[in-house]
């Protein structure tokens, strides 16, 4: 399969589908927002494959209790269909929003990552951060986290 792609700033709306489907299966998809998806300092990027929307990522200006950093951004609802995986695609569109949080001045990146993405994220340079949780549903989770600006 050819890795041609366009990575764009999509709209809230725009990644609900894509997150019902990988992240929330057992959610309507009106129930897949999450708080702060539509403030303006959130981003979601998206990326297109023959025209069709195949991978997402947003990032929500927020803290982690555990850092301190003077600009953090949470990654948040990043998915990619099934039939796209491990093709590179996940990889683009998040190192594409890591480079343009960077452009912004943004020093530090986390996450709750799941268990089955933990080495797509180290991969992309993310560390381990506390113990592993559980989350409702999903299953378990540990938080992961990259500096932007060398310490």
């Amino acid at each position: 399969m050819s890795l041609q792609y366009e990575i764009k700033r999509i709209t809230t709306a725009q990644t609900l589908p894509l997150r019902q489907k990988v992240l929330k299966p057992f959610l309507p998809v009106a129930e897949c927002i999450n708080p702060g998806d539509d403030l303006a300092t959130t981003y979601h990027f998206g990326l297109f494959h023959g025209g069709k929307l195949v991978s997402i990522s947003t990032f929500l200006l927020e803290s982690h209790p555990a850092f301190s950093a003077g600009f953090p951004y949470r990654l948040r609802g990043m998915a990619t269909d099934d039939k796209y995986r491990g093709q590179g695609f996940g990889q683009k569109v998040l190192s594409h929003g890591v480079e343009f949080l960077r452009s912004q001045g943004c020093d530090f990146i986390w996450c709750n990552a799941r268990l089955k993405a933990f080495n797509f994220y180290a991969t992309l340079g993310f560390r381990f951060h506390g113990p592993m949780f559980e989350l409702k549903d999903i299953g378990p989770h540990k938080v992961m986290y990259k500096h932007l600006i060398r310490r």
